[in-house]
Order: structure tokens, then sequence, then C-alpha cells
């Protein structure tokens, strides 16, 4: 029989009931507690770490409610076979580009990161305004802040979004600590004893998939240049409820496609009429390349009878590690997204909230994000227009903004061979299959233009175009045997 190991710290802040569940689940996953193993009792459990039984029964119930152990009655608590999680081959890649997104040591062209490295990182900037937010607050900064966030930033972000049309009152704001946690409200908020349902792209950013995924029931449709076919939509919603739609509207990850006005104004009115919320992620479209910002879904709703759940990140504009997104919520939705983030964690980082603050009002957010749109701007242009001369592959819509360029490859070309023989010469790029629910064998690859250096991209797509070529010929032979 495995043995169960439970370790706590009750000097951290952390719950209890949480790190036993942490505890239990890294041993469960690891392998390290077999499956059909037995859990102690509560009673056993209480007594050795001198707790609440109530604490224990906590743990076990989030266990049982994640599918990792199953409750025997007047047996006790076994490890259930579903914990036995294998990761999908055609994931790999993405959980590759993470890595090696992040590591600046490995050599490697990388066209795969979906975020800009560090050498694009405000760390002067960083520094200069935490020792300015240490100074005027002290120790107080470490202390509990408001659920929703900073008042002084929600004041400061609703004036910042009147700018691009936005009108919002800072009660209606909730800053979260990234993009997932707000999707995670997201998904709790929609929650009910039926499984909700959300509309996506296919292909669509495969985060947001993985977090929908178990927690909801999923319709996707295809993205256009233009955004997606709403006769379509209606045609679906004329015959199942849609609860909630999932898109980023402008420079989508992976294809770039930005929705058109008049499929803005009209995803609008279906949701007035047939009674949904949108969730935009608007994670890029002030990476756009022209001389235009272009508007975001959230502009165009009506103020009374809002339809749009807003999210937007600081981590692509700033840097990961600040942790920090933005929530615009319909009034009606206000105090369930308040529980709710209570409930995921009580608080946001003040230092980092302060941090931003004073990004925006020392106008650094804006002129950070003046150099970067014009460095992945000449990026983009550069790598546009080197494709042009690379056979066996089609851009499919040239993006005006945003990091990626949907590929299309030729029928004869395997995107996850291409993927892998490049990937042993030194360039990561990422195969279409792992933007697509169903993980569908595509002809296509996503690039991803803001990592390399410009003579870095020449170089990448030397290596891809003659990987392109060979894979093409080993194809042709195989084909003729």
């Amino acid at each position: 029989m495995s043995k169960v190991k439970i370790n706590i710290d009750k000097s951290l802040k952390e719950c209890i009931y949480i790190q036993i569940y942490d505890s239990l689940k890294k041993q469960i996953l690891s392998g390290e507690i077999s499956v059909g193993t037995k859990l102690p009792s509560i009673r056993q459990v209480a007594m050795k770490l001198d707790v609440n039984q109530n604490t224990i029964i906590q743990s076990y119930n989030l266990l049982e409610e994640k599918g990792l152990i199953k409750k025997v009655s007047g047996k006790g608590c076994f490890v259930e076979e579903v914990c036995v999680f294998k990761v999908e081959e055609k994931e790999i890649p993405l959980i590759e580009s993470f890595k090696y997104g992040q590591n600046p040591k490995v050599a490697r062209i990388n066209f795969s990161n979906g975020t800009p490295s560090s050498k694009y990182f405000p760390l002067n900037d960083y520094r200069k305004f935490m020792d300015e937010v240490f100074s005027e607050y002290k120790a107080d900064i470490f202390q509990y802040q408001n659920i929703q966030g900073v008042d002084s930033l929600r004041e400061l972000l609703s004036e910042e979004f009147e700018k691009e049309d936005i009108f919002v009152k800072k009660e209606n704001i909730q800053i979260t600590s990234g993009t997932q946690q707000a999707l995670d409200i997201v998904i709790k908020l929609f929650s009910k004893e039926v499984k909700p349902t959300v509309a996506l792209s296919d292909p669509t950013y495969p985060n947001a998939l993985n977090i929908f995924k178990g927690w909801c029931n999923i319709r996707t449709l295809d993205i256009k240049s233009d955004g997606w076919d709403l006769d379509e939509l209606e045609e679906i919603l004329k015959k199942e409820k849609i609860d909630f739609v999932y898109e980023c509207i402008n420079f989508q990850n992976p294809t770039g496609v930005k929705w058109s006005l008049e499929k803005c104004k009209r995803l609008l009115k279906l949701a007035e009429t047939y009674n949904f919320y949108i969730i935009e992620d608007d994670s890029f479209s002030e990476f756009y390349y022209s001389n235009q910002k272009p508007k975001s879904l959230k502009s165009l709703d009506k103020v009374g009878s809002e339809r749009v759940i807003y999210v937007k990140t600081y981590s692509k504009i700033l840097m990961p590690g600040i942790a920090l997104a933005v929530m615009i919520i319909p009034e009606r939705l206000v105090q369930r997204v308040l529980l709710i983030k209570y409930g995921l964690d009580t608080t946001t980082s003040g230092v980092n909230q302060k941090i931003l603050e004073k990004f925006i009002v020392k106008n650094r957010l804006s002129e950070h994000l003046n150099e970067l749109r014009k460095e992945f701007g000449e990026k983009q242009k550069l790598t546009l227009e080197l494709l042009k001369d690379i056979q066996h592959l089609e851009v499919m819509h040239k993006p005006e903004g945003g990091f990626f360029i949907w590929i299309k490859l030729s029928d004869n070309i395997d995107g996850e061979k291409l993927y892998q023989k490049c990937n042993e010469r030194g360039v990561a790029l990422l195969p279409g299959a792992i933007f697509y629910r169903d993980k569908r064998d595509v002809c296509k690859i996503r690039l991803s233009f803001i990592s390399p250096s410009l003579e870095e991209i020449k170089l990448g797509m030397e290596i891809l175009k003659e990987t392109l070529f060979l894979c093409n010929v080993e194809n042709s032979k195989t084909c003729s045997n």
C-alpha cells in the first residue's frame, strides 16, 4: 500500500484545508499514492495534524469534487483511476513553448512564445516605482487590499477607459490576479446544476479551452477573416441555450483576426435578443501596427443593459510577473463576482496594483506601449515579407496587430512533423492542432514574431523554408512508393 504523507505549515496564511488538499493532490498526481489506495480516516488525520475534523472533511470533499478520490459509504475514501492524468501528445508543444519561452538560456529561435521576452520588461521603471510605493506606504502596502482592487487604481482605470469610449464606474471594476483567474471567475459565475454552455472560436486560445473543458459544454464556430458567421450562430441560438460567448475581438489568438464593426454590433444584438453574455478577452488591442487603435466590443455595449464582461491583462504589456488583469462587470453581476473573487483569494497584490497606477499616472505605460508597437510592428512586417517567398505555405489572415501569424501548410505537409523537424534544428513554433477543441490533425501552424530579433527572424524563416522543402520531398517519395 502506498504511504500517505500530509504536510502542513500552520504559520502560513493559506488555509489548512487547502494545504492538506494540495499535499494529497501532489502525491496522487505524481503516482506516490497509487490508484485504489485508501486514505487515512478523517479522525486519524485530524488527530495526527491536531486540527478540527471539519478541516479534513473540507479537504476530502474538495478532492472528491475534483475527481481525485471516491468516497465509499462505510469503507472510506479511495484514490480514483481518473487521477492518472495523461497529457495528450498533441498538447506537448504547448507545454514546451511555455517552458522554453520563459527560459532565456535555451538556445533556439522562438516563434512559439505568446508573451514578450524579458528583454522588453520595463525593469528599471518597475524598480523605481516599487521603491516609491514602499517609501509612501511602508508595511501597510502588504495589508489585505479591497477585494475589488485598490480604490485609487480603479478610479484611475475608470478615467482611462473613458478615453476609449468605455464608460464605467470604479464600482464595476474588478482587479484580478491575471486573466486565468478572471476566467475562473467567469466559470463560477455561470455554474449551475446543469453545465453552462460556452460558444467560442475554432481555433481558439488553448488555455481558455483547458479552463472551460470539464466545467462547460463547449460549442465552437469557425472564425472567418472578419469574425464568425453570425447567421450560423443565430441558428444555434434558436435551438439551444448559450450561456456565454468567449472571444478575443481584436487580433485573436491564434489567427490574428480582427472582427468587423458590423459583426461586433450584430453580436451584441444577438446577446440582447437571446439573453447571453460575451466575455471579451482584450489581450492584444494595444498591439496595433497601424495609426488607429481598434475599438473594443465593450465600447459598443449599451450602458444600463450591458452584455459584455470585459477582461484586459497587463501581463503582456508590462511583464507576466505583475499578475494583474482588470474585469469590467455589468451592474447586475457585480456582487456575485465579488463573492466569487473572495472565494478564490482574499486579495490581489497591493504592491503591483500601486506600481501599475504609477506606470499610468507617470505616462510610462503609454510610452512603453509605443516602444513595443514600434519594435513588434517592424518584426511583423519583416516576417510577412519573408513568408511571401516560402513555398508550401499560405498566410491565412494578414494581421494588422497582435503577436501571431496563422499559417496554412500545403495539404501534403504534416504540421506536427514540421514542428518536430524545426524543433530539432533549433526553431520553435506551434502546430495548429493544439488550438482546436478536438485536437484535429490540421495542416496549420501558429507563428509568433515578438520574441526573436530581426536577425533571428531572417535565420528562422530560412530554416523554415528549408525544412518545408525537405518535408515536401520526403512526402513525395512516400507517395511514389
